[in-house]
């Protein structure tokens, strides 16, 4: 083979290597293009996540109307994105207060969307209707869910919780849980679970939620929390934060505050998380007696 044999393959080997030099720069070029719509396109939606969150929490209720009743009284709502389906009501009554924590399905933003609707759909029973029952507001509430989100084939929107009635007047304190999740803290350590209807709030139009009274001494402390604070995965073995760490958390200072007893549920959360992410929306609420 001659020298003009080699030069011709040589010749056909660059030409090859430009060609998918070409095509390399250009892919380079769209990839960059993709990327800055992808990161317009991610900081709209984080703005927009950002702008939601902040109408969202503008609903919290304020927690020195509980502070009136109790001793002392504070609560934590993080969502997972931001926005989700956690929150607390607080509302004044003619005869006391009505509080309680509600978890809707899921999180993001239909779980806001239903969390919102919820809480709108309360503050107007409760206002137009003058209803401070705590069975009857879940009644309701429970009908209202299944009639506007779900049917006889498929159901879609559901919330879990409890809701608690103080009448100042008659020292009286009474309440209504569809498998909500809340204990009572003795001064001694001791934890009770407190009852519930094994029923969520928009599963079955026609489920009737028990109503149950309690009795409170001073010094006792009400904790709710929802479920996404106890299924939180962390800590050396990645596990669940689990109930029974709640309460070892919660009986090893049975006389802190309640606004204490909130920031170290927080810290103790957000140790035990770490680096993972966050797996569902979490809330929780303590009232000291």
């Amino acid at each position: 083979m001659d020298a003009s044999y080699f030069k011709e393959q040589l010749q056909a080997k660059e030409d090859m290597l430009a060609q998918t030099t070409r095509f390399l720069v250009q892919t380079q070029h769209s990839l960059e293009e993709k990327n800055k719509e992808l990161l317009l396109a991610n900081n709209e939606i984080f703005d927009s996540i950002s702008f939601a969150s902040r109408i969202q929490n503008s609903l919290l209720p304020d927690i020195d109307i509980l502070k009136i009743f109790f001793k002392d009284a504070s609560f934590k709502v993080m969502q997972q994105i931001g926005i989700g389906g956690d929150t607390v009501f607080i509302k004044n009554t003619n005869n006391g207060v009505v509080f309680g924590l509600l978890d809707s399905t899921g999180h993001g933003i239909p779980a806001a969307l239903l969390s919102i609707s919820g809480t709108l759909l309360l503050k107007e029973l409760m206002t137009s209707m003058e209803i401070d029952n705590p069975q009857t507001l879940f009644n309701l509430l429970n009908y209202q869910l299944h009639k506007t989100f779900n049917n006889s084939r498929s159901s879609i929107a559901h919330k879990e919780g409890v809701f608690f009635s103080f009448s100042s007047t008659q020292n009286k304190l009474i309440y209504s849980s569809a498998k909500g999740k809340a204990l009572l803290l003795r001064p001694t350590g001791e934890i009770e679970e407190l009852a519930n209807t094994k029923k969520s709030l928009g599963d079955d139009a026609n489920t009737e939620f028990e109503l149950f009274e309690m009795k409170v001494m001073s010094g006792d402390k009400l904790i709710m929390y929802s479920d996404g604070l106890t299924d939180q995965f962390g800590g050396s073995n990645n596990k669940k934060f689990s109930r029974d760490r709640l309460k070892k958390i919660l009986s090893k200072s049975p006389r802190e505050n309640a606004t204490e007893m909130v920031k170290k549920i927080e810290k103790e959360f957000i140790i035990w998380k770490s680096t993972n992410a966050q797996t569902d929306d979490v809330s929780f609420m303590i009232i000291e007696f």
